[in-house]
């Protein structure tokens, strides 16, 4: 198997030139009218909001302290069973430090994790101690950003399996972390369950902060069981309106989305704010509470230099053609679990004695801010969290 080769990020200029002629060329069109004080994202997208952000977009964005950002911490690409992956790896201190792959989802990217690497990898540098560092493999899913454009579209089951060739035949480590929130929840379950210790893999420990891959046949039981189920059933209700369609037509939606810009950051923007903790110091709700333009542009731009808004949402389809996310019937994950539950995630955990029916839970923290894009929205709360399961697992 071949070497990882080094690797940089480096857009070329007309491309991003094009990109930003698009976005000022927008033709803009209407949105229903807004009683005073409801909600300006009830029927999608905010206009007056993409407005700003696009107008802050060809004005004053830099993308280009984005790629030195991107740049700053080691990156490489590894072809694994013809399926080329971007990564980036990050030693950590200490005379032994631990592995872990952390997963992104969509409509993330490997840009989530940026602003907790060097927590996780030199906690010496932020109060905590050297030799708890970690060793950072943080990959870029098959289709997304920087790596390669899978043939067909593949789901997490066979993402999973790629990881752990990854982690255990390209770099070498016989044992690792695996950690994930969205898709990343989903691929990190499956090393866990089908690449565990206990079955042969290298996943040692899992941590998660989206309720992700799941046991099968496993349902609500308990008044609080179905309480929850009612809620998350409504809940997908009003949010699952994307999922759908990735899975069935993407390649439809695909026609619209790669010729227009403003297209992919508003479908994108929407769920950054619909699936965050938006909530302000006064109670009073609004997307730049957790993040700013430059962080939402920067996530967007990497799916439109790389031109993957496509190939990222046929991991939709891979997943209905690999039959859901449900483990195989009869299995569970064996390996410590922690459990990370952030209030405004869009699809919270069931309470603790559903999960245990499919996990070996270890670890089980309830956070007061923050929701489904945990690293990029809380930065030192998940770092630490991750921290301290590493440190419990540790040995």
């Amino acid at each position: 198997m071949a070497a990882p080769t080094p690797f940089k990020v480096e857009i070329s200029q007309p491309t991003i030139d094009a990109i930003l002629a698009k976005v000022r060329a927008y033709d803009w069109h209407e949105m229903p009218e807004i009683a005073a004080g409801a909600d300006r994202w009830a029927y999608g997208a905010d206009m007056d909001y993409m407005k700003e952000l696009c107008s802050y977009w060809t004005s004053s964005f830099d993308w280009r302290a984005v790629e030195e950002k991107l740049n700053s911490h080691p990156q490489f690409k590894a072809t694994v069973d013809d399926q080329e992956i971007h990564f980036y790896h990050v030693k950590g201190s200490g005379s032994a430090p631990q592995p872990i792959i952390l997963t992104h989802g969509w409509p993330g990217s490997v840009y989530e994790f940026l602003g907790v690497i060097d927590h996780l990898a030199h906690p010496e540098k932020h109060g905590g101690k050297e030799e708890d560092g970690l060793t950072l493999i943080i990959p870029s899913l098959p289709g997304y950003g920087f790596s390669g454009k899978p043939k067909k579209p593949l789901g997490p089951k066979r993402t999973a399996e790629l990881w752990d060739k990854l982690m255990r035949e390209t770099l070498g480590y016989d044992t690792y972390i695996a950690q994930g929130g969205d898709w990343g929840s989903v691929v990190s379950g499956f090393l866990a369950c089908n690449h565990g210790l206990n079955v042969g893999g290298g996943c040692k420990a899992v941590h998660l902060n989206m309720w992700g891959a799941r046991p099968s046949g496993v349902g609500p039981q308990t008044p609080e069981e179905q309480t929850w189920g009612q809620t998350a059933a409504f809940n997908f209700e009003m949010e699952g309106a994307y999922l759908r369609l990735q899975m069935t037509k993407p390649q439809s939606l695909s026609y619209a989305m790669m010729d227009s810009p403003v297209g992919v950051a508003a479908w994108i923007t929407e769920k950054f704010n619909s699936w965050t903790d938006t909530r302000g110091p006064d109670g009073t709700e609004h997307i730049e509470n957790a993040y700013t333009k430059d962080q939402l542009l920067s996530n967007i731009m990497i799916y439109l230099v790389t031109r993957t808004f496509n190939t990222s949402t046929w991991f939709y389809r891979g997943m209905f053609e690999e039959g859901g996310t449900d483990m195989a019937p009869g299995k569970k994950v064996e390996v410590p679990t922690a459990i990370a539950c952030f209030p405004k995630e869009f699809i919270p955990f069931p309470p603790r004695t559903m999960v245990e029916k499919g996990y070996n839970v270890a670890r089980w923290t309830e956070f007061e801010k923050g929701g489904h894009f945990a690293a990029l929205e809380t930065g030192p709360l998940f770092a630490n969290d991750v921290a301290a399961f590493a440190a419990q697992v540790k040995g």
